[in-house]
């Protein structure tokens, strides 16, 4: 029981921080209102758990092998808790990162073996989704960009706008599912949670963005680079496809960093002011969430386990 309600604190942790990844964009341009963004990411996000086909589940789980069911649920907790004080901040950072960061630290704690082979691949993706997703994003802009100058009419381009951005939104949603909840759905199914338990967690992650994840998205969506609907669904498409090739090799990836690099590529690209005291200050979270969440994981085993 205790790890079922770690494994849901975890959820309600992504959804207050890694559903700004999937609507940020959408929600700082202006596009789509928060209520319609909590709404895809309940649906999109449970679509992603259920049907969504990825190695990442399994990669995770295979950290975790060796640990007991309290062991596991501390990790969660860890994790969950490094991920809800950089929200509190209103910081997008990357669950991802916290939830390996604390496998490690438990793994470190306990004495188990650590496969620093698949934690250094990990670490390469981690390095190269941003840069992946800026450069497809960049990509994305130019396509789109030469095909719109062919829509004459202002009405239908408006419209255009808003469809290419939910695209992207629904897309990044359902990778979200399929990415961010994947991690945790692993480390409950490798002790027996498993079936319709992915649902619930889906649904939690959907409340988590309901009451907590404002702050974050407009960090992410407006904070960054102010971004035309064009600049938003191209940052926000080329992440998602990032991260869907990392799906691809198992490679639990972050949908944030995929993101981050996306709008700092297109907005480079553009010449569009960056505030990189923002990103600086976003990459800072990406490097102190994992060792945060690590150290307390570490600790929390020693003292309770």
């Amino acid at each position: 029981m205790f790890l079922a309600l770690s494994a849901m604190f975890m959820a309600w942790a992504v959804g207050a921080n890694d559903s700004a990844k999937a609507v940020g964009t959408a929600v700082g341009s202006g596009v789509i209102g928060f209520k319609k963004a909590v709404m895809i990411i309940t649906v999109f996000t449970t679509l992603g758990a259920l049907i969504g086909h990825s190695a990442v589940s399994g990669t995770v789980k295979g950290l975790a092998h060796g640990m007991t069911p309290w062991e596991v649920s501390l990790v969660l907790i860890s994790a969950a808790m490094a991920v809800t004080m950089f929200s509190l901040w209103g910081t997008p950072i990357s669950t991802t990162q916290s939830l390996i960061g604390a496998l490690v630290g438990a793994s470190l704690s306990v004495g188990t073996h650590v496969n620093w082979l698949a934690f250094g691949m990990i670490g390469v993706a981690w390095a190269l989704s941003p840069i992946i997703a800026g450069v497809t994003a960049v990509i994305v802009y130019k396509v789109y960009a030469m095909w719109l100058r062919h829509v004459k009419s202002m009405e239908r381009l408006e419209v255009t706008h808003k469809w290419l951005i939910f695209t992207a939104s629904t897309y990044t949603a359902f990778n979200l599912g399929m990415n961010e909840l994947a991690n945790v759905i692993g480390l409950s199914a490798a002790l027996g949670y498993g079936g319709y338990f992915r649902v619930v967690l889906a649904l939690i992650l959907a409340l988590g963005t309901l009451t907590f994840s404002y702050n974050v998205i407009m960090t992410l969506g407006r904070d960054i680079s102010p971004l035309g609907p064009l600049p938003a669904f191209s940052a926000q498409f080329g992440s998602a496809i990032a991260v869907s090739v990392a799906n691809s090799f198992g490679l639990p990836v972050s949908t944030g960093q995929a993101v981050v690099g996306g709008i700092t590529g297109v907005s480079a690209y553009k010449g569009e002011r960056i505030d990189w005291r923002v990103v600086l200050g976003i990459v800072r979270g990406w490097l102190v969430a994992p060792l945060s969440a690590g150290t307390l994981a570490f600790l929390l085993i020693k003292l309770l386990a």
